[in-house]
């Protein structure tokens, strides 16, 4: 099988495009270059980190693993990067501007950044970058956000986005790390992920691969290169500002100056790897892996709040009239106790969720959000008001004459332990309201055939999602079809026009509200049952110092404060 094939079925885990940050400004005004500060860089150190997995494709457009996501942001930069609590700073760019109706993004571009090989970073790499993922040949997860969106270079450094509509998440988009024309102008990108270039990549980030073989990869400073420094002119994802640019001094550049990224093919040998001091960090493993690194003496655990979903998905196509009733959807959930589940599946590392967006997003409104509390007795109450009979051995739905089964798809063990947890309890408690439940576990490939197919009664999913509040891709009409995002298949109109009214707002208070709005409905009529966000735990010993936790999208969102990190004396 080749990269690209594995790329397509590892979807497991849901990954959905989807992207915030509502920031914007009134004009377009050319703000000074930064002044270089260049730092002399302490004595050479290196940290070690483990982590569980492979590199397949080292490309931003086809990353297949942890391993390659987490490569691709030390390697690569987008226009914007992350900043603290959500925020969004400069990067490539140096400076943007959007129009008052929305539909212009306007970037000045820096004109200091070079590519591994000397060329200088320009606007034409962005358009390329752009037009890579729009290309209808491009089966990654990123292609779906760019449709429609018009990249253009005006001059060597200044790029500009036209949208058919205004999109209140689009500046997230810009984080997308941007490729070298230069270097892959003549590769078709069906070739992208098992080129010579996704082997070997060609990085404008501050570190650079010194050796790959099957067992690491060394990673080492780019030096004198100045990344972008923050601002108080920046914006945060849930806030606007006049337009931001870069100050006249870089960011600190920290002692990390050697990167060993160790693989490993199981959690135990990263585990045993750790408590044995060969390692600095591990991170990416299921909730009892962390607890057994964490006894290694000085190690502590740091939570990094993660959009990570998990959620059972109910069946809502046409094929499935048995879930059209509220009262059996409200009733489904309320037999789930989920805050046992968050304890025992994820060891109560994550919290409990109530809709597809989790609590300690700014964009979270708990006075909007209807909470289905778990009781086994409103459980029952709610099925006998949709006219389901309870039997001696079952339940039977209105004028059938046998017991109703419920078919729970789920990953196995192996695919994800957790999400398998979660189905195994969830069956449990389902049983135990009387209901007959059979689990179907599948490997990995088998599991997203099915539930792209639709060929389940209920599932349990692994949401990735994005910082941005905006969900339509989960819930969406027009994602309902075959092999689209929309699992669940329902398909209603004023949930459509809610979904719509978050993604092309991009007034701050007035997105509020639509997020309110849009809470209230989802929670209201129990759309989807969910379980539970997950955070992502990092284990760090005592050597490591200066690491702070962040939001993030992604596991390499740790990364966002990487040149700040500090080491301990190996003495």
């Amino acid at each position: 099988m080749k990269r690209r094939d594995r790329f397509v079925v590892a979807g497991l885990v849901l990954l959905l495009a989807i992207v915030g940050g509502a920031m914007y400004a009134a004009d377009y005004g050319e703000s000074p270059e930064p002044t270089p500060i260049y730092v002399t860089p302490a004595p050479a150190a290196t940290y070690r980190e483990g982590v569980v997995g492979h590199p397949s494709s080292i490309n931003p457009l086809t990353a297949s693993t942890q391993v390659d996501r987490d490569l691709v942001a030390l390697l690569f930069r987008g226009l914007l990067r992350a900043g603290p609590n959500g925020t969004l700073l400069p990067d490539l760019a140096r400076s943007w501007a959007v129009s008052p109706d929305g539909l212009t993004y306007t970037f000045n571009m820096r004109t200091d950044a070079r590519w591994e090989d000397g060329q200088p970073v320009t606007a034409a790499d962005v358009v390329f970058t752009v037009d890579l993922a729009q290309d209808p040949d491009y089966d990654g997860p990123l292609g779906g956000s760019w449709q429609g969106i018009k990249a253009t270079a005006v001059g060597s450094n200044v790029v500009r986005f036209t949208l058919p509509t205004p999109l209140g998440g689009f500046l997230r988009q810009t984080l997308l790390p941007i490729l070298p024309e230069h270097l892959l102008s003549n590769t078709d990108v069906t070739d992208l992920a098992d080129s010579d270039f996704s082997t070997q990549p060609v990085g404008d980030g501050p570190y650079r691969i010194a050796e790959m073989d099957d067992t690491h990869v060394l990673l080492t400073r780019v030096p004198d290169v100045p990344a972008a420094s923050d601002t108080s002119g920046s914006a945060g994802a849930s806030g606007s500002a006049a337009g931001a640019s870069a100050g006249a001094s870089a960011v600190p550049q920290g002692n990390v100056d050697n990167i060993d990224l160790i693989f490993f093919d199981n959690e135990a040998s990263a585990v045993a790897s750790f408590q044995a001091g060969n390692l600095d960090t591990l991170g990416g493993l299921t909730p009892a892996s962390i607890e057994a690194a964490a006894t290694r003496a000085g190690a502590r655990v740091a939570r990094y709040p993660l959009t990570s979903l998990y959620s059972v998905v109910l069946n809502q196509r046409a094929s499935h009239p048995e879930f059209g009733q509220l009262s059996v959807r409200q009733g489904l959930l309320a037999a789930i106790d989920r805050s046992t589940i968050l304890k025992t599946a994820l060891l109560g590392l994550g919290s409990v969720a109530y809709v597809p967006l989790p609590s300690w997003s700014p964009s979270y409104d708990p006075t909007a959000v209807s909470a289905t509390a778990y009781s086994t007795s409103d459980a029952q109450a709610d099925l006998v008001a949709a006219g389901w009979v309870r039997g001696q051995s079952g339940w039977m739905l209105p004028n059938a004459k046998s017991n109703y089964a419920i078919k729970l798809l789920s990953p196995d063990e192996t695919a994800n332990p957790v999400a398998y947890q979660i189905a195994v309890e969830v069956a449990a408690e389902w049983r135990g309201l009387g209901l007959v439940v059979s689990l179907q576990t599948f490997d990995a490939a088998d599991y997203t055939q099915n539930l792209s197919s639709g060929d389940f009664d209920a599932a349990v999913v692994d949401y990735q999602l994005g910082l941005d509040p905006d969900v339509s891709p989960l819930l969406l009409s027009s994602q309902a079809a075959p092999a689209g995002s929309n699992l669940s298949g329902v398909t209603n109109t004023s949930l459509d026009q809610l979904l719509t009214a978050v993604r092309t707002t991009s007034d701050t208070d007035a997105r509020q509200t639509a997020i309110s709005a849009l809470e209230k409905y989802i929670s209201t009529n129990v759309l989807m049952l969910p379980i539970c966000f997950a955070d992502y735990e990092f284990v760090i010993s005592d050597r490591v110092q200066a690491v702070s936790t962040n939001e993030i999208a992604d596991p390499s969102g740790r990364y966002w404060d990487v040149l700040d990190w500090r080491l301990a004396s190996d003495g």
